[in-house]
């Protein structure tokens, strides 16, 4: 400290008003770059991952009671025209799905399909729920590879 205070004495007037100019600028610099601009940025970071949470949220929820409704089989039922495997098959082509593995149980039937589109998925079942009178007992599916993908582990529907 005191070859600091010898250093400032051994100074011009005009060279200590030069540092303590730079000594000020330095110290808007840091508060600045240092504290600011990363809080700044942060808070920005943080409002973007929020909306993005928020409009997932709502998808997920929308989603839910899609599924909701489905599964209740909202409202009356129509009266199955075919069989149970034709009426399943037909329908998930119509809506550009493939069934990898189809299991029939009497008035029961069982779905396997691989990466498919969620809201095709949803038009799928909502059409074999509402227009063809199946009831859907059992839904299980997992995210699929690509974004808006699932993969179907199990669908289980049933002629009411």
């Amino acid at each position: 400290m005191e070859n600091l205070q010898k250093w400032w004495e051994s100074l011009a007037q005009r060279e200590r008003q030069m540092v303590l100019v730079m000594a000020g600028i330095i110290a808007i610099s840091i508060l600045y770059w240092g504290i600011w601009t990363p809080i700044s940025n942060a808070e920005t970071q943080a409002q973007a991952q929020l909306n993005a949470q928020q409009q997932t949220l709502t998808f997920v929820q929308e989603s839910a009671a899609k599924i909701a409704i489905l599964k209740t089989g909202g409202g009356s039922r129509p009266a199955l025209t075919g069989s149970l495997s034709t009426v399943v098959t037909q329908s998930a082509s119509a809506y550009g799905l493939s069934i990898t593995r189809m299991q029939p149980q009497g008035k029961q039937i069982q779905i396997w399909m691989d990466d498919v589109p969620f809201d095709a998925l949803l038009s799928y079942l909502g059409d074999l729920v509402q227009k063809q009178g199946l009831s859907l007992d059992n839904l299980d599916v997992t995210v699929g590879e690509q974004p808006g993908m699932v993969k179907v582990r199990r669908i289980q529907l049933s002629q009411a």
